[in-house]
C-alpha cells in the first residue's frame, strides 16, 4: 500500500486541497472532461491518496511509455521478424532506457506527452547524437511512433491520437542530416568488371584446390539471378524446376529461415544460359570435393550444416575489387547490377524486373536498383550522341 501511495505522489504534479466543508480534494489531467481537468474529492487524505494511486496505477490511460513498452513488444513480435526485435531492444536501450535525457519522457503517462513535450525532447537527442541521418533518426523513434500508434488504436483506447505524429511535423529539419547519393560506382559493376571477375573466379578455382571453397561461383551467380545473399546461401538443389529457380527461404551462417524477406519474396525466376552453366560448374565442383549435402552452395563445415558461410562471398568479393582495384563492394552490389542491367533492357518489362527482383512496390526497384553502369567514358560518349544537331 505504501509503494502504490509513493507512486501515486512521484506522479501527481497538482496540490493537495483540505476545507473543512470539501474534505480533500485536488484534480487530475482527463481529456474526457471540459477542461480537461477531473476533480477527485474524499473523507480523508489518506482516502484521497488511495483514489490518486488507482488513477494513475490502476487507469490504463494513465500507462507510461516504458510500461506500454513491453506489452507494444511482445504484441509486435512474431517467428518471422526476430531480427529486427532484436534491433528494437538495441535501440530502446540505447536511446529511452539508458539515456537521461529520455527518463522523463518514457516514465510520463502517455497522456500527458503533449507534442511540444516530445518536440522538445527529440531536438535534444538530435542534438546529442548529431548528425543524424533518415535512417538513424528512424532507429531512434520509431519506437515512440510505434507504440503511441499502438495506444492510439480503438481497440487499445489509450491515447485519442498518435501524438508523435504532430510532434514529428513540427521538428527543425536542419538536425536530420540528408547523406549524399552515393555514387554509380559505389553501387554497380560495370559490364568490364563483371567479365573481369569471372576471369579471376576461374583462375582462383585452378590455383587454389586446396582450400576449397565455391564463394567465386555464387558471387557469379548472384550476378545472374539477383538474389539476396541470404537467398542464394538458402538454395537446394530441389529449388530448380523446368528451368525455373524457386526462392522460398533465406539462410545466415545460425539458421535456415523457411520464409522469404517479405511475401514478394516468394517467387521463381528464369535461368538464364548463364545461370545454368554457373550451376553445372558448382553441381562439378561439389561432387570434386564430395560435398552431398541438400544445399547448391556447399562448404565442409557441419557448424553451418554444410553450408557455404554467409560472409564467404562478400570476403571473396572484397579480395577480388582490391586485385582489380576497383571500389569494394558487397555482394548486394552484384544483386543491385543484374536488376540495373534488367531496367535498362527495352525488351523486359519493368514489372517483369519488379517480379524478378521480389520487391512489393515498383518504385523500390526504380529507386534503390536503378543504376548507371557504364563508365563515365561511355557516358560522356552516350551524352555527345544524345545532344549532337
Amino acid at each position: 500500500m505504501k509503494k502504490r501511495i509513493r507512486q501515486a505522489k512521484a506522479m501527481h504534479p497538482y496540490e493537495i486541497h483540505h476545507t473543512e466543508k470539501s474534505g480533500w480534494f485536488t484534480c487530475v489531467d482527463d481529456e474526457t472532461q471540459p477542461g480537461g481537468k477531473r476533480k477527485i474529492r474524499k473523507c480523508s487524505e489518506e482516502n484521497l491518496w488511495e483514489a490518486l494511486a488507482e488513477w494513475y496505477i490502476d487507469n490504463p490511460k494513465n500507462i507510461s511509455l516504458k510500461e506500454l513498452y513491453p506489452q507494444w513488444l511482445e504484441w509486435k513480435t512474431t517467428p518471422r521478424n526476430q531480427e529486427n526485435i532484436k534491433r528494437i531492444s538495441a535501440a530502446w536501450n540505447a536511446y529511452y532506457l539508458k539515456e537521461p535525457m529520455s527518463e522523463d519522457i518514457i516514465n510520463k503517462p502517455l497522456s500527458r506527452l503533449t507534442p511540444l513535450m516530445l518536440r522538445n525532447w527529440a531536438e535534444s537527442l538530435l542534438k546529442k547524437h548529431y548528425p543524424v541521418d533518415k535512417r538513424k533518426f528512424s532507429r531512434m523513434f520509431t519506437i515512440v511512433n510505434q507504440c503511441l500508434e499502438y495506444a492510439a488504436d480503438e481497440d487499445i483506447g489509450i491515447l485519442s491520437e498518435n501524438t508523435w505524429q504532430k510532434a514529428r511535423k513540427k521538428i527543425n529539419r536542419e538536425l536530420i542530416f540528408s547523406n549524399p547519393l552515393p555514387s554509380d560506382e559505389e553501387q554497380v559493376f560495370t559490364d568490364d568488371e563483371r567479365k573481369k571477375i569471372m576471369e579471376l573466379v576461374h583462375q582462383d578455382l585452378d590455383k587454389y584446390k586446396k582450400q576449397p571453397t565455391s564463394a567465386g561461383l555464387q558471387i557469379l551467380f548472384l550476378f545472374v539471378t539477383g538474389l539476396r545473399i541470404g537467398e542464394c546461401c538458402g538454395l537446394k538443389w530441389s529449388d530448380i524446376h523446368n528451368d525455373r529457380l524457386y526462392i522460398r527461404r533465406q539462410a545466415t551462417n545460425e539458421v535456415v529461415k523457411e520464409w522469404t524477406k517479405s511475401m514478394s519474396g516468394y517467387r521463381d525466376i528464369p535461368l538464364t544460359e548463364e545461370a545454368k552453366h554457373i550451376l553445372c560448374e558448382v553441381e562439378a565442383y561439389n561432387a570434386e570435393h564430395n560435398y552431398t549435402a541438400e544445399w547448391i552452395f556447399q562448404s565442409d563445415n557441419p557448424k553451418y550444416d554444410y553450408r557455404l558461410s554467409y560472409n564467404a562471398a562478400d570476403r571473396k568479393l572484397r579480395k577480388l575489387c582490391a586485385r582489380m582495384d576497383t571500389v569494394t563492394k558487397s555482394p548486394h552490389k552484384c544483386r543491385k547490377t543484374c536488376i540495373s542491367a534488367l531496367l535498362d533492357c527495352p525488351e523486359v518489362n519493368n514489372r517483369t524486373v519488379q517480379r524478378f527482383a521480389g520487391h512489393k512496390d515498383l518504385s523500390t526497384t526504380f529507386g534503390y536498383y536503378s543504376f548507371e553502369r557504364r563508365t563515365k567514358t561511355e557516358q560522356a560518349k552516350a551524352i555527345d550522341r544524345a545532344l549532337a544537331i
